[in-house]
């Protein structure tokens, strides 16, 4: 039991010791940088010391912040708050973390959220503003059970989490709101969490903020406030926090009355709504037959010929594809490309070629975007740009220049590359924070349109001359228009608006000056491309077709072609009276769109000290009983610098009826380097795997000190690499040593002292799958491991060994696949006898469980199956081969109310392995072959967000198909790849 117990605190280790900060993100360690500490009144703001000019900026949001925010939910703090902002990456987001007394994080200095968010609101100001909504969330519900408060109550669901902090701190539109939320009511699937939409996670947005709205509407602000602030007496002096007991007790309601009650509200404001609007099937067209389920872009070729597709094809496989489609009744698409490529599509003049924007790792690693040119015939993909953060490409009218939008620390402003000599020019110099989006070069006239989002919070759409500098701007007042898109004649731009809280299609004439509604969807419409009218379209079309994105269900999108002569009819005007109230109520304190810096907010400046700045994260201890002469504590305690330079962890057992019985770990990782440094010391349980006939155990006491550094040189879409080292210096002593005796196979366990030192690297592709645990449908993996240990300060043990091993999975019909695996190991010297290469007697248990530098269950011996004897010598090598058929998608049983049978898989296999130059004791041969053929059935397990993988099969030797003697049934514990 006291085993187990400790494998749960190692778990927990495990989880402590996984990245934090910004590199939770992005994945790596930024030690360049250098980070400085500016004070205010309420507030540590922590910024690299080139983000300087910024802290007048962040220091005014911030102070605002607190004012409004501790005004309207009555909440006040008795420490700074924690604030850290970094510009290494191109991410448009921010987080909140409630550990210790909460700090948050933000990325600064991006462009493209002009195109995700809409408004009127600048960046900063928005994503401040709105992660302290969530400090202060975080602390109007806290209680002196510290994160404990999570497991006896139900502090806040991520729905209301964000929807309280939409309410304090944005208004209510289209991009944070409306859109996800209308088509959701009109689709009759309000859940965010029914796993059927792309959006879902937009809808969960919106959802949470249109509840709030309506909450502090109907029930007032001052109740709100009452909601956060209940408590409910525990035990002694602690208190909790439940949700649901406080919506009982505030409004004499639960939940989910309140949510029937909200979502009655929402359908009659939706469905009233939706009379006075459009249906997609005014349009008067058929939906395109194209790849993909969701469409992020889509650009017909110069001559008609082919679509460019870029599209999500599947939610169970949330791949994102960029494919060209014969445009003809095969509608053949060939997939050109994959992963985070961008919305910007453009076809080069003379249609051989396809420019588009793609995030990959740029200078230090940094996340960024950067240009591909891509050769639609030979599929080959060239990178235009390096660390340029550069998008929305846009090809010159002779197709010898791309002009694209570059992020300079958070302005944008546009360049032109000349593709032979890449050179590349200036066109616009916009200061400050100017974000512009959405480039198109209107060939027939020479110019440039995009939209810009200037310093005063103004969208408009421009139309730039590249040679002149001249500007027109084309639309004035509060209007979100953007996605241009220019007429074949290039007398015309037709562009998607957000006037409506929806998207929907205009047409902006040049030579008139006048504006066009082309759609007035209740669901929306964006358009995508202008195609030049056919032959076949005769007068009816003369001026082309619209390529629109429209949709009335949640669940996919359609394109559609129309005549862009169309123009929608006049309809009524909205709905009007008490059901449309709650889009723009308003907190009693208000944020103002726009704040101005303030230097003097800023009390003092010094450099980061990271040391200070480590925060406990959780402890507790528990008494265990494992029988008279073994009691005593188990606990666990975790500790994290914000930035994740520094992580500590430790967990163990305290045998108060044995000391010398005690076992546990401590554990420190060290972020400031470009790799991650982990050291361990520990006296633990270490490895347990079959030996011979016995189960073996092994007490390891030692320390050892890991460095994992992610290889830039091998990452690319769903693929990473990394490379290992591992130096350890431990005692090695097997469990209850008087159970195992000589075998006349391999010698008895022993104890000794081991120095060891591990090389390692590894590369492995994935594409995501909703059932890559137990089926994955692609993907291959490579590993080399080189361990080598020595007599040298008192270590008794001297060996090397190597280990290379690969897999790769093989398309077949359907959703079926080959799966084929090899491992080759050698071994020299002499290492302890239950530290063998060779093949167990049983399958060993094979989890996805690794704690820092101590890894309980990996690199085990192979088992041949069909046999059950042991075998073992100094070189091995192992192949297995797989037909996986999926059976069933789930067994839909609940055991105990936790652990669920998820999908079952059908396997035919054939493991084959060789083992060279056996022992002395093995002694009379010098090879041993094996081969085995038979079936398996395996099963997903879950229990919450942990999965494993069980299997039951039945297997023979090659040579005994024909009888039915000498079967091997076996269950194992096995993951469907082996790294």
């Amino acid at each position: 039991m006291k085993r187990y117990v400790l494998w749960i605190l190692l778990s927990l280790i495990s989880f402590e010791m996984a990245a934090q900060g910004f590199n939770s993100i992005n994945n790596r360690n930024h030690p360049y940088l250098a980070w400085q500490t500016a004070e205010t009144e309420h507030f540590e703001i922590m910024i690299p010391d080139r983000l300087i000019s910024m802290e007048a900026w962040i220091a005014a949001i911030a102070e605002e912040s607190y004012e409004v925010l501790s005004g309207n939910l009555g909440v006040e703090f008795d420490r700074k708050i924690r604030m850290y902002l970094s510009d290494v990456d191109e991410i448009n987001n921010g987080f909140a973390v409630p550990f210790g007394n909460g700090y948050t994080h933000i990325w600064v200095n991006v462009n493209d959220y002009a195109e995700q968010m809409t408004g009127s609101e600048k960046w900063l100001r928005r994503v401040i503003a709105h992660e302290l909504a969530h400090i202060f969330h975080y602390e109007a519900v806290r209680t002196n059970l510290g994160l404990w408060n999570y497991v006896v109550g139900s502090p806040a669901s991520r729905v209301w989490t964000e929807g309280l902090a939409q309410y304090q701190t944005e208004k209510w539109d289209a991009q944070r709101g409306d859109r996800w939320l209308r088509m959701a009511i009109f689709d009759s699937r309000p859940d965010y969490s029914d796993n059927e939409s792309y959006y879902n996670p937009l809808l969960m947005y919106a959802s949470g903020n249109s509840q709030v709205r309506y909450f502090a509407e109907t029930y007032g602000d001052s109740t709100l406030a009452r909601l956060l602030s209940h408590r409910e007496d525990w035990i002694g002096p602690f208190q909790y926090y439940d949700s649901g007991k406080a919506f009982r007790k505030t409004i004499d309601k639960s939940y989910d009355e309140f949510y029937e009650e909200w979502l009655k509200h929402m359908n009659v404001f939706y469905y009233s709504q939706a009379l006075q609007m459009d249906r997609v099937d005014s349009l008067g067209s058929t939906p395109e037959q194209l790849p993909g389920q969701y469409y992020f872009d889509l650009e017909y070729s110069p001559d008609r010929s082919r679509i460019a597709v870029l599209s999500l094809h599947s939610l169970q496989r949330p791949v994102r594809q960029l494919a060209v489609v014969q445009n003809d009744s095969t509608r053949n698409s060939r997939v050109m490309s994959e992963g985070p490529i961008r919305a910007g599509l453009d076809w080069s003049p003379d249609g051989t070629s396809l420019a588009y924007a793609r995030r990959v790792r740029g200078r230090n690693s940094s996340l960024v975007n950067d240009l591909f040119l891509l050769d639609t015939e030979s599929g080959k993909e060239e990178r235009l740009t390096h660390s340029r953060k550069a998008r929305y490409p846009a090809f010159s009218p002779g197709g010898n220049e791309i002009a694209y939008i570059v992020n300079e620390n958070g302005t944008g402003n546009i360049f032109i590359r000349h593709l032979d000599n890449k050179r590349e020019r200036r066109i616009t110099c916009y200061p400050g924070d100017t974000q512009l989006i959405h480039l198109e070069w209107n060939r027939e006239r020479n110019q440039l349109v995009f939209q810009r989002f200037n310093e005063e919070g103004r969208r408009e759409l421009v139309v730039l001359n590249p040679d002149s500098g001249e500007e027109r701007v084309l639309d004035s007042g509060p209007f979100d228009n953007r996605t241009p898109v220019v007429s074949p004649d290039g007398a015309q731009i037709a562009f998607t608006s957000l006037r409506d809280d929806v998207p929907n299609v205009f047409i902006y004439d040049l030579e008139s000056d006048s504006v066009r509604r082309v759609t007035r969807l209740f669901t929306g419409a964006e358009v995508l491309d202008w195609l030049t009218a056919s032959d076949s379209d005769n007068g009816s079309r003369a001026a082309g077709q619209l390529v629109l994105k429209a949709t009335e269900t949640k669940r996919r999108e359609e394109v559609y072609l129309i005549d862009a002569g169309t123009s929608a009819r006049p309809l009524p005007p909205g709905v009007k009276g008490p059901y449309t109230t709650w889009k723009s109520h308003t907190p009693p304190l208000t944020f103002p769109d726009r704040i101005e810096p303030d230097k003097s907010l800023i009390e003092k400046r010094y450099p980061y000290n990271s040391l200070k700045n480590i925060s406990h994260v959780l402890s507790f201890a528990f008494p265990y009983f494992q029988n008279e002469s073994d009691w005593g504590i188990a606990g666990f305690t975790g500790w994290t610098e914000p930035l994740g330079k520094h992580l500590v962890s430790g967990g163990g057992v305290l045998s108060l009826a044995d000391p010398t019985n005690s076992y546990g770990i401590i554990t420190y990782v060290n972020n400031q380097y470009y790799p991650s440094i982990l050291f361990n010391v520990y006296r633990t349980p270490g490895r347990a795997r079959f030996y011979v006939r016995n189960f073996l155990f092994d007490e390891m006491t030692g320390t050892d000190v890991s460095a994992i550094w992610p290889l830039d040189r091998f990452e690319s879409s769903y693929r990473r690499s990394r490379l290992g080292v591992r130096l350890r210096y431990t005692s090695i002593k097997p469990y209850t040593l008087r159970e195992y005796k000589d075998s006349p196979l391999i010698a008895m366990p022993e104890e000794g002292r081991q120095m060891d030192l591990r090389l390692s690297w590894r590369i492995k592709k994935q594409r995501p799958y909703i059932h890559n645990v137990i089926h994955p449908l692609d993907g291959y993996g490579i590993r080399v491991m080189a361990t080598g240990a020595e007599k040298i300060f008192g270590s008794e043990i001297s060996f090397f060994t190597t280990d290379f091993s690969a897999y790769t999975l093989l398309p077949a019909p359907g959703r079926h696949r080959i799966y084929l695996y090899g491992r080759f190991q050698s071994q020299f010297g002499e290492p302890l006898p239950q530290n063998f290469i060779g093949f167990s007697r049983y399958d060993n248990i094979d989890l996805p469980l690794h704690y820092g530098a101590i890894y309980l269950q990996t690199y085990e011996n192979d088992r041949v199956r069909g046999f059950r004897e042991f075998a073992a010598g100094k070189h091995v090598a192992f192949a297995s081969a797989e037909y996986r058929i999926p059976f069933l998608p789930s067994l839909q049983t609940t055991i105990l109310g936790f652990l669920k049978l998820g999908p079952t898989s059908f396997t035919l296999f054939a493991d084959a392995g060789l083992v060279l130059e056996p022992g002395e004791i093995v002694g009379r041969v010098n090879r041993t072959r094996r081969l085995g053929v038979g079936s398996e059935i395996k099963n997903r397990v879950s229990m919450g967000p942990f999965q494993f993988i069980h299997s039951v099969g039945l297997a023979q030797p090659h040579y005994d198909l024909t009888g039915f003697d000498n079967y091997d049934l076996y269950y194992r514990v096995k993951a469907s790849v082996p790294f």
